[in-house]
């Protein structure tokens, strides 16, 4: 009788209240029915002094998962039966913002993974400039994070305009820049680095800086495009003002010692004409060259001499060691593309 009692359809018009682990789901339906659409009609954002005010200018004094206070809640309800069916903004506003899944998703993720354009509007509208933009669940992901590994470039656009922070690191080290070129998402990386403002702004100092970061592997987003022989996104990073020199930490390795263990061709070509330096070198003291004579594609060496590339003397430190001939394969084999390993 109890389980027939408990398998029972919900009444037509009633909201079937979360049981259980269900209040925990990582979906926007956590939220409670009807709290996923833009807030209800308002005068527009709070000024300081009203009472969405503090929420505005300060979003980190809402408490992470403070439900509503249900004693005000129901005396208000006693009050005036008009109020209890009518949302009130700011206690909607209060249980947005204090929201949290079990895996550390704020209503701001959550919109973003769901896709609710709508939804990302409403809470946009009263977070913008403030750290709520930027709080990070249990994979060190913020919602820009998310945005851009999604292909959501729109929602990027938006999140910058924002003020969301493009130099958080997630657990890997990767800024939103570095998984824009990881996942092939130009469309969001072009949101990223956005037009020059002149005179420059605040936040297009930040916009600069995220070129020159480095994931917990020493790579920067540059780094990254090269080793994934993403041409597009190179031409895109360079004329950004990415530093077409700027070496990894591991070993030395610049973008252009990179594009040769990538073996790829174009996008060593894109560097050199770009201006990447062809007598750059490894900690060890290897030059791209030399490195492109121990690959198998004939194009490399030819491409680096090409533009200035200089054959060492037999002597140098560059040059193999007599009968190092017949280890080119060993030498190949030993660097491995995206990992911190050097050559002895």
């Amino acid at each position: 009788m109890a389980a027939a009692e408990a398998a029972a359809p919900t009444p037509p018009g009633d909201v079937k209240r979360p049981e259980g682990d269900e209040w925990c789901d990582s979906g926007l339906g956590s939220l409670g029915e009807g709290q996923l659409g833009p807030l209800p009609a308002s005068p527009g954002p709070a000024s300081p002094g009203t009472a969405l005010g503090p929420v505005t200018a300060a979003v980190s004094a809402v408490r992470l998962a403070e439900p509503p206070d249900e004693e005000e809640e129901e005396e208000r309800a006693a009050s005036s039966p008009l109020a209890a069916a009518a949302v009130n903004p700011a206690a909607w506003l209060r249980h947005v913002l204090g929201f949290l899944t079990e895996d550390g998703d704020t209503a701001l993720h959550l919109a973003v993974i769901h896709e609710h354009e709508a939804f990302l509007d409403s809470i946009l509208q009263y977070t913008g400039g403030t750290e709520y933009l930027d709080l990070q669940n249990d994979l060190g992901q913020t919602a820009l994070h998310i945005a851009v590994i999604l292909g959501l470039s729109g929602f990027v656009r938006k999140l910058r305009a924002a003020g969301a922070g493009l130099c958080v690191q997630e657990r890997g080290g990767h800024t939103a820049l570095h998984l824009a070129c990881r996942e092939g998402r130009r469309g969001c990386a072009r949101h990223l680095l956005g037009p020059p403002r002149i005179p420059p702004a605040p936040h297009d100092e930040e916009a600069r800086a995220q070129l020159d970061s480095v994931n917990y592997d020493g790579y920067t987003p540059l780094h990254v495009a090269v080793l994934r022989k993403d041409l597009a996104m190179v031409e895109l990073l360079l004329s950004a003002g990415a530093d077409l020199n700027k070496a990894e930490p591991s070993c030395g390795r610049s973008p252009l010692h990179l594009a040769v263990e990538a073996q790829s061709p174009e996008v060593a070509e894109c560097l050199l004409r770009a201006g990447a330096d062809p007598a750059a070198r490894m900690y060890v003291g290897y030059t791209p060259l030399y490195s492109a004579r121990h690959r198998p594609d004939p194009r490399l060496p030819q491409l680096l001499r090409d533009f200035g590339a200089q054959e060492p003397p037999a002597d140098s430190e560059d040059s193999p060691d007599e009968g190092d001939g017949d280890n080119s394969d060993e030498e190949y084999d030993d660097i491995v593309i995206n990992s911190g390993r050097c050559v002895d």
